[in-house]
């Protein structure tokens, strides 16, 4: 889409947050906490360096880089709280029943998880050494990651380059620009027919989690829009604790994403999930770690009361991590959009087939992209083809909102498939908001995530893109709002009003 992305959150309310012990346990339970999280920072490091003595591919590392991973622990301050983490949310609804009950035998079971928990991602950090993408030669030749060490690079896609600080905005500045009529009145919100369905409803009470790289909080387009989010590229503490770590956006990305997605439904609430900076953590030359902050990000979502998930990226089904996590919200009735992906920058004569990826069978809406020819909507030629493509959302022309506080970039029109999911999680927005899902059907697993995908394929429209048949690039068709809700109205049971 763009070069960086930015998110950000200031406001007390807006404060990243854990929901483990903020409160909820006795001061000696916390106690014994502390000391579960110290022996599972033990086992980490000791695990590290046990796993290294021995290994295979030892011989790749430097003597400089072996010689930092065995000092681990002092060289690499907050290797061990970054990596728990995102490590800690899957089974982040267990802990926290455990340590509020904080009996011996539930802190038995907590230490022995965690502990074994801490074992498992000292293994998965010494693998990731050693993973290198498939575009390995030619990820390794741009210039933010040239010349890197393998471990300074591994410690970058974690986020160890991450800008996080706060940016320096009088109080009075805040909310203070204009908000721009491109948003709501450009061609996508009709292309989708996003505003036919505005007179019911604009997505009033719905909760859509986008995770990317942040927000910005200071934009009046944003404000009273956005509901607490989570940082999950800074962290000094146990995963259990909280920790003021605002989700502040300065790679452009996810403002921009989030932007069009209030275009489409203007009154939903977004919860900013910062997985990815868009900027020192882009085409990583060591990928295991973009997978785990994607699931992370997941969990994170539907355990804080997300009901859709807006991803601007190709999630891979053949990463264990990531199905586990995808199918979690499945389950859970959580809608999850995504972004086919890009073909790109063929001036470096990038084959598009190494881009391609194992989609998910029927767990996410995976949106291709529509681009608009003067008064036509056609397939857009640069969207990542792939057989699961659900449906298409328009991708190229889209004007989108950068970070108020980082003058050197503009407001401007862009293209990708990263526009195409937060278009569709919109709509699915617009969907959940005029006809409530019946406790039932929520309760009956995974049955309210094939409703909405069954209102979007079925209603989507092919004749509007010149197509005969459903295909590798748009799916079922172009998006349609107006239609999808109406057979929404005729599958869905509403609870009494």
């Amino acid at each position: 889409m763009i070069r960086r992305l930015a998110l950000a959150l200031i406001t007390p309310a807006l404060l990243c947050f854990s929901t483990l012990c903020a409160g909820q346990v006795a001061p000696e339970t916390e106690k014994k906490l502390d000391l579960v999280f110290e022996k599972g920072k033990e086992a980490f490091y000791t695990t590290v360096a046990a796993l290294l003595e021995n290994h295979v591919l030892k011989p790749e590392l430097s003597a400089a880089d072996l010689d930092t991973l065995l000092k681990a622990r002092e060289e690499i301050p907050t290797l061990y709280e970054r990596l728990m983490i995102f490590a800690f949310q899957k089974d982040a609804p267990l802990f926290l029943a455990l340590a509020t009950q904080g009996d011996d035998a539930s802190l038995r079971q907590f230490h022995e998880k965690f502990l074994a928990l801490s074992k498992d991602y000292a293994a998965r950090f010494v693998g990731s050494l050693f993973r290198k993408t498939r575009m390995f030669e030619f990820e390794m030749a741009l210039p933010h990651n040239k010349g890197k060490s393998r471990l300074e690079l591994v410690l970058q896609s974690v986020g160890f380059k991450a800008k996080n600080e706060l940016p320096d905005i009088p109080r009075d500045k805040w909310y203070s620009n204009p908000i721009k009529a491109d948003l709501s009145a450009q061609w996508a919100v009709d292309a989708v027919r996003a505003r036919e369905c505005w007179p019911r409803t604009r997505g009033s009470g719905i909760v859509v989690a986008v995770i990317d790289s942040g927000i910005d909080p200071y934009n009046a387009f944003f404000k009273d829009k956005l509901v607490p989010g989570f940082n999950f590229l800074k962290r000094t503490k146990a995963p259990w604790k909280d920790e003021d770590t605002p989700v502040i956006d300065y790679g452009l990305h996810g403002t921009g994403v989030s932007s069009v997605l209030l275009a489409i439904a203007p009154d939903c609430r977004i919860m900013p999930v910062r997985a990815m900076d868009a900027d020192t953590m882009n085409d990583p030359a060591f990928d295991t770690w973009p997978h785990e902050f994607e699931a992370a990000g997941i969990y994170y979502a539907v355990n804080h009361g997300a009901h859709v998930i807006s991803i601007s990226a190709a999630l891979h089904a053949a990463q264990p991590v990531l199905a586990d996590a995808v199918r979690y919200a499945y389950k859970k009735n959580v809608v999850i959009c995504t972004s086919a992906g890009n073909i790109s920058r063929s001036q470096f004569g990038l084959n598009p087939e190494e881009a391609s990826y194992r989609a998910f069978d029927s767990e996410v809406l995976l949106i291709g992209g529509v681009e608009k020819q003067g008064e036509v909507y056609r397939p857009w030629p640069y969207s990542l083809p792939n057989p699961l493509v659900d449906a298409g959302a328009p991708a190229a022309g889209i004007f989108v909102l950068v970070p108020s506080y980082l003058p050197e970039f503009k407001d401007d029109y862009v293209a990708g498939t990263s526009l195409s999911a937060p278009i569709a999680a919109g709509v699915v927005a617009l969907l959940r908001s005029a006809v409530p899902p019946s406790t039932e059907i929520l309760k009956t697993r995974a049955a309210y995530s094939r409703l909405v995908s069954r209102c979007l394929r079925e209603t989507a429209r092919l004749d509007v893109l010149d197509c005969i048949e459903p295909d590798d690039v748009v799916g079922q068709g172009l998006i349609d709002a107006a239609a999808a809700l109406r057979l929404m109205e005729r599958l869905a049971v509403s609870p009494p009003r």
